[in-house]
């Protein structure tokens, strides 16, 4: 019995000494179109419990961010990601969701030094010269085109009985019922904004998590986005769209492996 308690202490201590897999790392976690930082909440806390600093927040004109449609940017959204790197203060993992992938390619142009990596969740992955819309273009097997809905506020719905069933057709009741409460009318400039990356892009080690069952971002498309811009891990999980709240701990522990 003595023996017992002594072997358990020293596993214990062994452990602490180890620390865990979060520790000393920091996730800046940028959501999707037509989402907010909400949608993260399950991962954050995950990485937050594992002694991770995490940053979310919602980019201008969405979620509760008061910026005016008007204001809504590319250069805004950099600018937002930006402002959270720098109050993290220490070399990031910058993880994008869907349209988000644009932004944080951007972001990696321009700030490469203060990068870890970069991880794309079923995430648009720009070349130069691209636009999220040129990139929209190129995927034929994307079940969204036909629920789009453009306003002339300069705006773009999903239809709303669409919507749901689009981006999270495997989520529970919950994940759903947090889906719609976060869903806000997305700004069009954005999207046909074009990236200008260059050899600090190049540089910045990349991380693609696929979802496998994807109908806004189609699988196939996935794959032809990191044949262009090979990456140095890729995991496939079996998910729709928004996989961080359909599996938010397999993303996590994904994340945690950076």
């Amino acid at each position: 019995m003595e023996l017992t308690r002594i072997s358990l202490t020293f596993a214990a201590a062994a452990l602490a000494a180890c620390g865990s897999p979060g520790d000393g790392k920091t996730y800046v976690l940028v959501h999707g179109a037509w989402l907010d930082h909400t949608g993260w909440d399950a991962v954050a806390a995950h990485l937050a419990r594992e002694g991770a600093t995490v940053e979310t927040f919602d980019l201008p004109a969405h979620g509760a961010d008061p910026t005016p449609v008007s204001g809504a940017t590319l250069a805004a959204y950099v600018a937002r990601v930006e402002s959270a790197i720098d109050d993290a203060h220490h070399p990031v993992i910058l993880v994008g969701h869907s349209m988000a992938g644009v932004v944080i390619s951007q972001v990696a142009a321009e700030r490469a030094a203060d990068l870890h990596s970069l991880v794309y969740i079923g995430a648009f992955v720009p070349q130069a010269g691209q636009s999220l819309q040129d990139l929209t273009m190129m995927d034929p097997d994307s079940q969204i085109g036909p629920s789009l809905m453009f306003h002339e506020d300069g705006t773009v719905d999903v239809a709303a009985a669409a919507f749901p069933d689009l981006f999270c057709a495997d989520c529970d009741a919950d994940a759903r019922a947090s889906l719609v409460a976060a869903y806000k009318a997305e700004p069009i400039a954005p999207i046909g904004t074009k990236v200008t990356l260059g050899p600090d892009f190049a540089g910045v080690a990349k991380t693609y998590i696929h979802t496998g069952l994807d109908r806004v971002v189609s699988p196939a498309f996935q794959a032809t986005m990191v044949a262009a811009t090979p990456m140095d891990r890729e995991v496939t999980l079996a998910t729709s769209h928004v996989a961080m709240l359909v599996a938010p701990d397999d993303v996590s522990r994904i994340l945690l492996d950076e």
